[in-house]
């Protein structure tokens, strides 16, 4: 009876073995999507948010400089069309850099505002109208502020959901120190049941003598 109760023992402990070691496997497996996704989150924010950022600064840039060159004397008209002309197209070239990021909706929506904003300018420019030329350009200000605050809003969105999935890293990782302690306290436990001896009796036949 002894070696039953003794066989049962080890096998339950050796069931809660596997099972805990089941739930670190499991966790491990958690952790390293967490993993995973905290650092494409911390890549969307450098890839699309803080280079977009900086691809604004150059639009912004750009939009000053033709705002101050409509401002000119009408003398030099001629030359200043084709100069807005070539700096709009130079801005093409920011156009596919920002296409090739993560836009979202409302991203969407006022960058393809923008590209028709500057489409826009270079008709008004090639028809002298340099008032209106001025005032589009200023409205394309408007345009890349708005741009600029969807940067910030979706990179305080991303960083906040990397910090959230960092956080149950951390929690799972506590609780896998505390299934460690349990696999160790039953590995413990199994070893002393395998030290443990039990003297059996074996009963002698009765004497005839």
């Amino acid at each position: 009876m002894k070696d039953i109760k003794q066989l049962n023992r080890k096998s339950k402990a050796a069931m809660v073995l596997i099972f805990v070691t089941l739930l670190l496997l499991i966790s491990n497996y958690f952790i390293g999507q967490n993993s995973k996704k905290t650092n494409e989150h911390i890549r969307a924010i450098y890839n699309d948010r803080l280079l977009v950022s900086h691809y604004i600064f150059q639009y912004n840039n750009t939009i000053h400089q033709i705002i101050a060159a409509a401002s000119q004397p009408k003398a030099t008209e001629g030359k200043t069309q084709i100069w807005i002309q070539n700096q709009i197209e130079a801005m093409e070239v920011l156009h596919k850099k920002y296409l090739q990021t993560v836009l979202t909706i409302d991203e969407q929506v006022h960058f393809s505002k923008l590209q028709q904003q500057c489409t826009q300018l270079v008709v008004l420019s090639e028809q002298y109208r340099w008032e209106e030329t001025t005032y589009l350009a200023h409205q394309t200000l408007l345009t890349l502020t708005t741009l600029s605050q969807l940067q910030i809003d979706e990179g305080k969105t991303t960083l906040t959901t990397a910090n959230a999935l960092h956080s149950g890293n951390q929690l799972v990782t506590q609780f896998e120190v505390g299934l460690f302690i349990l696999l160790g306290c039953l590995s413990m436990y199994l070893l002393v049941l395998k030290k443990m001896k039990y003297n059996i009796k074996i009963p002698q036949a009765p004497s005839l003598n």
